[in-house]
């Protein structure tokens, strides 16, 4: 099993002022109960409005939060707790935050993410040439990203993100801003990558 979610509930305790003197404690309950397993090579999409609790779930599940309750296994580990042990297996794209270096050209960021993750320079040479044929990223790759498209930039941004070969991709809207075209051609390039690696 790949991923396995008991009974996982997550709560933000905020403080609201009220008054000179008095604060009230909320409590806001962003993801409750949650359960679900997911074994290797399948996909799972998390679909519900704006605030329904995705975006926290993946960071749940990415280690950057901990859970209030309920308990979370992602091979095998709690990704809390073993959150860099973990990195090395898994990868996640937020659509809404940047893994690339704004000013740089993306080869640059592939060459840090491969000094990151420890990756050998000819293992890390093979893998940028399969992620840049893959994504068709040639044209553009030694163009600073604040120049790409956004079609361009989330390309880059998911080849970034499997630089290390990881065996878990997780996806936080990845595909937002993107026209039709653009998102097709992602949705099949990570559906063809998940038949192929699982």
């Amino acid at each position: 099993m790949c991923i396995e979610v008991k009974r996982v509930s997550k709560h933000y305790t905020l403080w609201k002022i009220k008054g000179w003197t008095r604060r009230e404690r909320q409590v806001i309950e962003a993801v409750k109960d949650v359960s679900f397993r997911v074994e290797s090579g399948k996909a799972l999409a998390l679909i519900g409005p704006n605030g329904a609790g995705k975006s926290t779930m993946i960071k749940l599940l990415c280690g950057i939060l901990s859970p209030t309750q309920g308990s979370i296994r992602v091979l095998g580990m709690d990704p809390f707790k073993y959150r860099s042990k973990l990195a090395y297996h898994i990868s996640s794209v937020f659509g809404q935050r940047s893994q690339l270096w704004y000013h740089l050209p993306p080869i640059d960021t592939f060459y840090l993410l491969g000094r990151i993750y420890d990756i050998g320079r000819v293992e890390l040479k093979k893998r940028m040439k399969e992620l840049v044929d893959l994504f068709d990223l040639s044209s553009f790759l030694y163009q600073p990203v604040r120049k790409l498209s956004l079609g361009q930039r989330m390309r880059c941004e998911i080849a970034a993100a499997l630089i290390h070969n990881p065996r878990i991709l997780f996806l936080d809207e990845p595909t937002i801003g993107l026209d039709v075209v653009a998102r097709s051609a992602v949705i099949d390039i990570l559906r063809d990558l998940n038949r192929q690696k699982k």
